[in-house]
């Protein structure tokens, strides 16, 4: 650990047009202006048509979009819930939107004996730049075997939203439920399966939408690299009472590749986790009305760094984090890494899944948090609104893991009104917990602070949202201990929140280079 001390100048982020007390600037909803490479690749089909298209192996027919001079449109016909895609597709990069009128299903769902090994089926790949719309309960499934290569760039994002929001424009700010969303089905490790069923290749947990399967027995496994992605607009009801995430992850491995992700103006959760070990680094939630970050069923990963901004007026938690309730038998423990996390809720009460609030943890999780930042200011100073809990551990089960340090937060910042909820077996608050200052050592709990006023607090730079090199409670400093958490022993390189600069005064700015929708450092919410 070091000693970091935090001083200075004023708090909060940078968003473009959130409306409600500060800075009202408009968004084009289907501007992501960063594409600048107007070439056509991948045409195959003749220089009229850049349409992606493949031969089916069946009927050795060309299978290609339609192209309207500006978009190229898929119907069932080229994929589809009842057609899965079979080969390896590619879809290039055009100036317009990629359409699809059906699921777009890549690889086919096994919902019976061994399941396809992670980078054994047919392979997706999304050229940098690339947009795809969906329209209504249509979404993106990447099932087991199968994979997703979606690589774009700080200047060439690729973007997944909905019809109405890339094509007809009229998508507005804080819209929801446009499309359905991403799904990726893996042969990772579920809670949900015991291990004769993942011996016998009879893990076949369903999944949320439309059928579909994952589960297995490989928690490394492969299905894919997400990188530089943005999905919009997501929710839509895809099965009777069924809305989909930004991102579903159903036990995907740590072989996968997630980094610089954004989700945006979610209906349900932002990522959600169902068992599998798979990594996201560099995430950016943004307006997500349930959870931004949801996991549960023995979900063991590594999450961060993370920067969660809630909904003005309809948001939930930025974490929620699930185990097996009572059913403590069911392994693995859902057990996840929680690394440079900032946390602002807006506070506001009765939104569509609750109220906006910061992290719990419940049903028999565990967790690993360390320097991260949950803070009430913005939603105390520039939306009007009182504090709600920051942190939260409930069920006896899940306070059972804290009192035993099986739970561990460290280096860590709660800045809020309300910044802890519920206690101990023991009867130790938590706010003990986390301050190691309870009837009993938590010895793994070293280095945080709780800061009760955040109505002068400075936590963020004054034109931004970096965390300040020496943030204060309005009048003395901060001190945080960092916790080591890239395995060097060495904290000189580590930073507070999910931005911060470290002991040499380095800001690894991941959000920049124009990549990011929604989101500028250079418009802010002044007090």
């Amino acid at each position: 650990m070091r000693r970091f001390t935090l001083v200075a100048a004023i708090s909060i982020f940078a968003l473009v047009g959130c409306g409600g007390g500060g800075s009202d600037v408009n968004i084009n909803a289907n501007d992501n202006s960063t594409n600048t490479d107007n070439s056509v690749t991948n045409g195959g089909g003749g220089s009229n048509n850049p349409c992606a298209n493949y031969t089916d192996p069946a009927s050795n027919t060309l299978q290609q979009g339609s192209f309207d001079g500006t978009n190229c449109t898929y119907d069932s016909a080229f994929v589809g819930a009842d057609n899965p895609l079979e080969v390896n597709l590619t879809i290039p990069f055009i100036t317009g939107a990629h359409i699809f009128n059906d699921v777009l299903q890549v690889g086919a769902n096994v919902d019976a004996g061994p399941a396809p090994a992670g980078g054994t089926g047919p392979v997706l790949t999304v050229e940098a730049g690339a947009t795809l719309a969906f329209a209504d309960d249509d979404y993106l499934l990447i099932n087991r075997g199968s994979q997703i290569m979606a690589v774009g760039s700080p200047t060439r994002p690729i973007t997944f939203t909905g019809f109405a929001d890339a094509v007809s424009g009229s998508a507005g700010q804080f819209d929801v439920s446009l499309w359905g969303g991403v799904v990726i089905n893996g042969n990772g490790i579920t809670s949900q399966c015991d291990d004769a069923a993942r011996t016998n290749n009879n893990c076949h947990e369903l999944s949320e939408g439309k059928p579909s399967n994952f589960g297995g027995s490989v928690n490394d496994e492969s299905s894919g690299h997400l990188e530089y992605v943005v999905v919009k607009h997501t929710g839509f009801e895809a099965a009777p009472g069924d809305e989909l995430n930004g991102i579903t992850f159903n036990a995907v491995g740590s072989g996968t590749i997630v980094r610089n992700i954004e989700v945006y103006s979610t209906f349900d959760d932002g990522v959600e986790f169902f068992g599998g070990a798979v990594n996201v680094e560099n995430l950016l939630a943004m307006y997500v009305r349930d959870d931004s970050i949801d996991f549960t069923d023995g979900y063991v990963g590594t999450v961060g760094p993370a920067l969660v901004i809630h909904n003005p007026t309809d948001a939930n938690r930025c974490v929620e984090g699930d185990g097996d309730g009572d059913d403590l038998g069911l392994t693995p423990t859902t057990n996840p890494t929680l690394i440079n996390l900032t946390c602002i809720p807006s506070n506001f009460d009765g939104g569509t899944h609750g109220d906006s609030e910061g992290i719990i943890i419940r049903r028999g999780t565990q967790a690993t948090i360390l320097n991260s930042i949950v803070y009430d200011g913005h939603g105390l100073n520039q939306l009007s609104q009182d504090g709600n809990e920051l942190f939260e551990i409930d069920d006896t089960s899940t306070t059972q893991f804290a009192q035993d340090g099986a739970t561990v937060m460290a280096g860590t910042l709660l800045a809020g009104a309300e910044p802890t909820k519920d206690s101990l077996p023991n009867g130790d608050g938590i706010d003990l917990w986390v301050t190691n200052s309870g009837s009993v050592a938590y010895a793994d709990n070293v280095g945080n602070a709780i800061v009760t006023d955040t109505a002068a607090a400075v936590i963020f730079e004054a034109n931004g949202y970096q965390t300040l090199a020496a943030p204060s409670d309005g009048v003395n400093p901060i001190t945080v201990t960092l916790a080591d958490t890239d395995g060097d022993t060495d904290t000189a390189d580590e930073f507070l929140g999910a931005i911060g600069p470290n002991a040499d005064g380095d800001v690894d700015d991941w959000t920049a280079g124009g990549w990011t929708f929604g989101f500028d450092s250079s418009v802010y919410f002044i007090p």
